[in-house]
């Protein structure tokens, strides 16, 4: 298992001289873990950067800090973002034990178009985007992929059961907890409307007397 890797530096300045720190170039980040008191790092702006949208939350990264020889497991923790332009602004780092599962969040890829999504009569509901997920560290996925070609009916729906999970991953969620499902269009409800009404019998009018 290739692993994304991230040097680093450890980090003396603190509280608001940090924003001094990042308009040269650096960002501030915190380590921790089992075998590893809180330490303050900095990583270069690109470096850290690439590093996250290679591993985001999910995947795991070997840091260096410093000359040390041998890297730290670690999985991001806390991620913070400047609201206005995304730039990275802090991160925290898990240091993990590669022997001791952990808990993640892999996000769910949908794939495939059903035929009545493409026909118009229904529309596709992702009830959900991510799922919790335990398994050892040197087993996350980023991801699963999620295809949604075999919904055929209005009624077909796809459940947390029927997601092809590798081995070694442990769900944590509701097996029958609805990740997709079909939802008739505004317009297919409008006709099914129309079509009852019509089928229904005419009351004949009342003879005169």
């Amino acid at each position: 298992m290739e692993l994304v890797e991230l040097r680093t530096e450890t980090r003396a300045t603190t509280g608001k001289q940090v924003r001094q720190l990042r308009r040269q170039g650096w960002v501030p980040a915190i380590v921790y873990g089992p075998d590893l008191a809180t330490t303050a790092i900095q990583a270069e702006e690109r470096s850290i950067t690439a590093a996250m949208r290679a591993a985001g939350e999910t995947l795991l990264i070997n840091l260096f800090i410093g000359d040390m020889a041998q890297p730290y497991p670690v999985l991001a923790r806390e991620i913070q973002r400047d609201a206005l332009n995304d730039r990275l602004m802090h991160v925290d780092f898990y240091q993990v034990r590669l022997t001791e599962k952990v808990r993640t969040t892999p996000r769910l890829e949908f794939h495939g178009e059903p035929t009545l999504v493409k026909s118009g009569v229904a529309v596709l509901i992702h009830n959900i985007s991510e799922i919790e997920v335990e398994c050892l560290p040197t087993d996350l996925i980023s991801s699963i992929r999620v295809d949604v070609s075999g919904l055929e009916k209005m009624d077909d729906t796809i459940l947390v059961r029927d997601l092809p999970v590798p081995s070694g991953l442990t769900l944590l969620v509701d097996p029958q907890a609805v990740v997709a499902s079909l939802v008739a269009t505004r317009m297919e409800i409008e006709e099914e409307v129309v079509e009852e009404v019509a089928a229904e019998p005419v009351a004949a009018a009342p003879a005169e007397e």
